[in-house]
Formats: structure tokens, C-alpha cells, sequence
């Protein structure tokens, strides 16, 4: 924990500043991107990050945290411009008014997590018939858990996973890489009581609304030369996260 402290904190110095300038101005104009709440600690890395990629393509962005569902309904009624980053193929199967940027931001692995005395041996082929608890608004776990056989049980934020695991909710939570770091930090570790796996990678992309078709080109152009800047360095340096694998260098 010392060592993620050491990382995060220079850090938010440095990208905080074009959000703090935006704080000074009028933002009623600014675009408004849905940001999801669940990411926690992260949160402050990524927002100002972003913000820096917008304002260099010549726009005001602000980031408005949420959970992500609720950014869906935004985005479907024109509240929001924009949702920070989804899973490769949300746009196409879950919300057509969105358009990805097309360039992967980061890629993280999906994982499930399941008590140490648990006789499910890790993989997804072993979901069978079994109970899988995921967090709301996680659309690939909502349609695929389903498809792998798996009884998915939709878990809002914020509650305690290791305490259902405890109490029978549920056998397994599914979730990425970064969000099971999260929780396992959250409680103690869980060294003791959970273990997890790990069974494919996703990528993530930046997505807008179509009536920001024209705004794709130059946040794309900002978002690769923030990559090769060394900007991502940052975001690939979190537990859970990694470069996109045969990714933009």
C-alpha cells in the first residue's frame, strides 16, 4: 500500500491542474463526462488525465462521478457527452448512440473471486449452476455470465463482496483486475478467506455521443500522443491495469 501511496500522490499534483483551471472558469459549456464512481481511489488519476486530453483537443471537459447505470440513462437523455472508458463492443451491443474512440486506453484481466474453503476450482468452465454475484452496470458480466451457464446476481455498489461470499449471497464475484484489488484492499486483504483468478483480458476504449462525431479524430490523435508521451505510464502502473498487449506504442 506504501508503494501505491508513493505513485498516486506526485501524480494528482501534476494532472489535477487542467481540472483545477476548468474550476475557475464557467463550465456550464464544458462537455460532461460520466466518470464511474467504482473506481475509487484511482479516480483522481483518470480524471485529470482526461481532462489534459480534452482541453489539448481544444475542448473544456468535465468529469462527473456516477455509477454505471446511472451514466447510461445520462448519456440516453443528453444529461452527459461522454463515458470515460467501457469495455471493447459496449457501444455496438448495449448503446448505439455511443461511438469508441478508436484507440484502447488499457486493458485489465477479468476475475473471479471466490472463498478459499470453496470446492470451484477456478475456471469458467466450473460456473456451471453456480451462483456469480457482479457489480450493477457491468454490462459484459450482465450478458456473459449468463452465456457461460453461470446464475449472475446483480450487486449494487458499495456493498461488502467479502461478507456475502461469507454469508452464502453468492459463490463467486466476477469482476476486472483493478475493482478486485480494490475490494481486497478494502477488506484486509482477504488473504486469509478469498482467493482469485484470473480467465481472460479486456480492453477499454473512451467513448462519446455520436452528435460529438466530429470531436473523434482529435480526441484519438491526443489520447496516442498522451500515450507516447509516457502520460498513460501512470494509469499502466496501477494495480490491475496494464498496456494494451500489441497496443499504440
Amino acid at each position: 500500500m506504501l508503494v501505491f501511496k508513493r505513485l498516486i500522490f506526485p501524480c494528482l499534483l501534476l494532472l489535477a491542474l487542467p481540472t483545477a483551471a476548468f474550476a475557475e472558469e464557467n463550465t456550464d459549456n464544458c462537455l460532461k463526462l460520466g466518470a464511474d464512481e467504482s473506481l475509487s481511489g484511482f479516480h483522481p488519476l483518470f480524471e485529470g488525465l482526461i481532462a489534459s486530453i480534452y482541453l489539448r483537443a481544444g475542448y473544456c471537459a468535465i468529469s462527473i462521478p456516477l455509477a454505471p447505470k446511472r451514466i447510461e440513462m445520462m448519456l440516453a437523455d443528453g444529461s452527459l457527452d461522454s463515458d470515460w472508458f467501457r469495455v471493447e463492443g459496449y457501444a455496438d451491443q448495449f448503446h448505439l448512440d455511443l461511438m469508441e474512440i478508436p484507440i484502447p486506453l488499457f486493458q485489465i484481466d477479468a476475475v473471479l473471486l471466490y472463498r478459499t474453503d470453496s470446492d470451484f476450482n477456478g475456471t469458467p468452465g466450473d460456473l456451471q449452476g453456480r451462483t456469480v454475484g457482479y457489480q450493477s452496470g457491468f454490462r459484459w458480466l450482465e450478458k456473459g455470465l449468463p452465456a457461460l451457464g453461470a446464475i449472475p446476481i446483480e450487486i449494487p455498489l458499495g456493498v461488502p463482496v467479502e461478507e456475502l461470499l461469507k454469508r452464502g449471497r453468492f459463490e463467486i464475484y466476477a469482476t476486472d483486475s483493478a475493482r478486485a484489488y480494490l475490494i481486497l484492499q478494502s477488506h484486509n486483504g482477504g488473504q486469509n478467506t478469498i482467493q482469485q483468478t484470473s480467465w481472460k483480458k479486456l480492453s477499454f476504449f473512451h467513448l462519446v455521443h455520436r452528435r460529438h462525431q466530429d470531436k473523434v479524430d482529435a480526441l484519438k490523435r491526443e489520447i496516442k500522443n498522451a500515450m507516447k508521451a509516457g502520460e498513460f505510464d501512470q494509469i499502466f502502473a496501477l494495480p490491475g491495469l496494464s498496456r494494451v498487449e500489441n497496443g499504440p506504442n
